[in-house]
């Protein structure tokens, strides 16, 4: 930030889910100005899926006014050069570099694979971002600008699997699309055991001990208290069980329960 007063654009590692959260928090008033943005490298899908580990870009002082936030969520570079801000949307265009990479089809891939071989090269999770997998032989993965060569020369294999990176062009950027299954339940009331229980079918006293244990993250923090209270549109997730993302409650049945919707990641 204190770079960006200076009129220089600065930009964060990538940052887990719940550091974007608190650096939304703590930025609050530089997003909403168009003076910090976060970037991530793929597209706003059309249900608005964001990507979850993002830089956060502070872009100089001078720029206030000059670009709208909802501008630089969409589309950060073309904002940017929209603007008559070439050099800096030139800058923000390299912090994040996507690559594809291939497997030979013979071996069946996943996250963790492709985490563990990239980690397995000697480099910080913070140096990567999302890593989408659309199907069993191949993947997207966001890594900083600056270690793209790098990646395209030196990962190939995945997992005893021969795979190729390579960069993807400017501009063709996939769309995530995390895979889930939809939920509808009623609960008695918004509190986080009761919410447990619906989204695992756990009885309310084994939710309450999930809770008390310390395996129940509320927007990625661990949280112990049953009574907390559930706002949506939030993510929940139970260790040993699954992610979840409680979308709604739409209004209340006859018998004064709450109508509950949300998805569970497969």
């Amino acid at each position: 930030m204190r770079l960006a007063e200076r009129g220089e654009m600065a930009v964060t590692a990538f940052l887990s889910p719940r550091e974007v959260l608190y650096a939304a928090s703590y930025c609050d008033a530089r997003l909403r100005e168009g003076t910090a943005c976060f970037v991530g490298g793929f597209a706003l899908s059309d249900n608005g899926l964001l990507p979850e580990r993002r830089r956060l870009v502070f872009l100089p002082d001078y720029t206030a006014g000059m670009v709208t936030a909802e501008a630089l969520t969409h589309d950060p570079a073309g904002a940017l050069e929209a603007a008559g801000l070439d050099d800096l949307a030139a800058q923000i265009s390299e912090a994040v570099c996507l690559l594809l990479v291939k497997g030979s089809g013979f071996r069946n891939l996943n996250h963790r694979d492709y985490l563990g071989s990239v980690l397995g090269l000697g480099l910080e999770r913070d140096v990567l971002g999302d890593i989408f997998v659309p199907d069993e032989h191949h993947a997207y993965l966001a890594c900083k600008g600056e270690i793209a060569d790098f990646l395209v020369t030196d990962l190939i294999h995945v997992s005893g699997d021969t795979v190729r990176t390579a960069k993807l062009p400017a501009g063709s950027a996939p769309e995530i699309q995390r895979k889930s299954s939809p939920i509808r339940d009623t609960v008695a009331s918004a509190r986080l055991d009761c919410v447990v229980a619906a989204l695992t079918n756990f009885s309310r006293e084994k939710a309450q001990t999930a809770v008390r244990s310390g395996l129940v993250d509320l927007n990625y923090e661990t949280v112990e208290a049953c009574d907390a209270t559930v706002e949506p549109p939030c993510v929940l997730s139970v260790r040993g069980v699954g992610k979840f993302s409680v979308l709604s409650f739409d209004g209340e049945t006859k018998k004064g329960r709450m109508r509950l919707s949300a998805e569970k990641y497969i």
